[in-house]
Formats: structure tokens, sequence, C-alpha cells
């Protein structure tokens, strides 16, 4: 009994010890757990309103942390540039890496660097093989605006379009396609005419306002007898050069556009008068910081991750720009 006493009487004095212990074998077992971060933000490209905001959220979300410090590059739009700032991340000893990067085919060759490093990454709306995804939920996206812009043309043009013009980013892969593909779908499916294969115009908005109006400029006077065109474009930027290059060729009442992202151009188009920008699929890039920045947070300390975390979206028009942007846009939503 005296042995079985003071046994007791041990085993319990052993756990009072360890417990104390376990914080500390559970930080062993994480070696990237620190008490303060250093992680890299590769962005896009600094010269699009949406990507701008992504950056900004980024930073206000690493200050409300307050134990996160970022390290800014740019990666111009170019796979080769991401490269290069992914080795100038490693070569600064960066804890962790969000990258925001358009080429597919640069994927393989940044995540198997940042693996050899035991750095993880989370990859903006292009994914990367390896990387946590966080951005858009691209084919329920696209639907919203291809459905919103089908039951426009039912209302409008006697539920029929002459023409869809299709402003994609092939070199990002088949992700960002999807919402391509939903805006389609989504259209000829509510659509009570749909428009004839040979009737849609693929073309290669590389992404940027100024290629979008350079293809559809190129593109119009091919269909000089289309009076009713739709068009579906990958973000804000390629639906404005959209809508320019219709003003320009005199043909703006001929066109509606649909669009992805709603940023702050996005939405001055959507509520102009005589607006040609039906609406656009919102992202709210503005906040992108503030689950990303949690979310490497949780990867760095080892917690579970989602392997993709996805936006909500919501279609911004007209009707309700002024539900989430009113102090945007105080004037139209006087009105």
């Amino acid at each position: 009994m005296k042995f079985s006493r003071k046994l007791s009487l041990v085993f319990a004095l052993v756990v009072m010890l360890l417990v104390p212990l376990f914080p500390m074998v559970k930080a062993q077992d994480c070696p990237t757990a620190q008490d303060e971060y250093v992680i890299g933000f590769a962005n896009l490209t600094e010269d699009i309103v949406f990507t701008q905001l992504v950056r900004e959220g980024i930073l206000a979300a690493a200050e409300e942390a307050g134990n996160v410090e970022i390290v800014l590059a740019d990666n111009r739009l170019d796979g080769a540039t991401a490269l290069a700032n992914s080795d100038n991340f490693i070569a600064q000893g960066v804890d962790g890496v969000i990258h925001f990067q358009t080429d597919e085919a640069f994927g393989n060759v940044i995540m198997s660097r940042f693996r050899r490093e035991g750095i993880p990454v989370i990859a903006i709306d292009i994914p990367m093989p390896g990387a946590t995804f966080f951005g858009a939920d691209n084919y329920n996206a696209g639907r919203l605006a291809g459905e919103a812009l089908g039951e426009w043309v039912n209302e409008n043009w006697d539920g029929e379009a002459n023409a869809m013009l299709v402003l994609e980013l092939p070199q990002s892969g088949p992700i960002p396609a999807a919402r391509m593909q939903g805006m389609e779908e989504g259209f000829q499916e509510t659509v009570e005419t749909p428009v004839a294969d040979d009737m849609i115009f693929r073309l290669d908005s590389k992404n940027t306002q100024e290629e979008s109006f350079q293809v559809v400029s190129d593109t119009l006077p091919t269909i000089p007898d289309a009076e009713k065109i739709v068009a579906i474009t990958i973000n804000d930027g390629t639906a404005l050069g959209v809508i320019a290059a219709a003003e320009a060729a005199g043909r703006a009442e001929q066109i509606m556009v649909v669009g992805q992202g709603a940023d702050p151009s996005g939405q001055e188009a959507i509520v102009a008068e005589n607006s040609r920008y039906l609406g656009a699929t919102g992202y709210f890039p503005e906040l992108y910081g503030f689950q990303i920045i949690p979310a490497m947070i949780d990867l760095l300390e080892c917690r579970a991750v989602a392997p993709a975390i996805y936006v909500n979206h919501v279609f911004i028009n007209q009707e309700n720009v002024c539900e989430l942007y009113a102090e945007a846009w105080p004037d139209f939503c006087a009105e």
C-alpha cells in the first residue's frame, strides 16, 4: 500500500511538471513558428486598380496582425519576372510568400524552389502546384455575370444577340479560364436564342485594357452587320477596353459588356450614364489581405489550412452597387 501510494504521488508530480512543457513541445514540432514573420508579396502588376487594392489590403492586414513585415515585389504580368522575384525572396530569407503571378508555365519552377527551401506559398487567383490557393470561385463567378447578361438581352434585345466577344487570358491556364466558361455557359443557357458558334470570337486580352482595345478594334470591322453584340471579359480593365473600342468605332449602342472584379474603375463604368458595362462579379480585392494574412500565419504555425480559399462573390450592377459601395459614389447613390 505504501509503495502504491508513493508511486501515485510520483506519477502526479511528473504530470504536473510535464503539463507546462506541452506548449513548448508543440512549438518545437512546428519548425516555422516564430514570434514575428517576414512575408514576401509579389503582386501581379502595379498598373491595375484591382491589384493595387490587393496590395493595400495585404499591407493593412499585416499591420493589424502586428507581427508581420511585408516585403513587396512586382511581377509585371511576366513569368520570368515572377521567377526572379521568387529567387530574391529566398535570398532575403522570407518566412512565407504570397504570389500573384500570371504565367501558368512558371508555376512548377517557382514552387520547386520554395518547396526546396521549406517556404509556404499562397497563390492568388492563378494556382501553382503545392501552393495554397486563394481567389475566385471562377466558374460560379463567371456564371453570375453570364446569367445577368442573358437576362438583360432577353429583356432589351428580344432574347437574341448577333455576336459574342470573349476577352480571355490563355496564358493563365485552366483555372481562370473557368470564369470565361462560366460566363459563356451562363449566358448561352439563359438567353432565349444562343449565339451561334461561328459568331463567337475568342480574343486574347493579355489581361490589359490596351490589348483589349486593340483586339476588339481589329474584330469589329469583320462583323459589320452585327447590331447586337455581347462581350464577356476576364476583368474590369479588359471590359473598359472593349467599351472604348466600340465607342471609337461609333458602335457603343450595339454592345453590352459584363466582366469580373468590380474594382473602382469598373464601378465607375457601371454607374456611368448610358453605361455599356452592365456589371461585374465582385471579388472585393480590398478584403483579400484580411483572409490571406491569417491563412499564412496558420501555415507558418502548422495549423490546418484548406487547400483552396474562395472569395464570396456577388454580381454588382446599378441596382446594388449602392448597397456595397455607397460612399464611393455619393452622387449616383443620392439619385
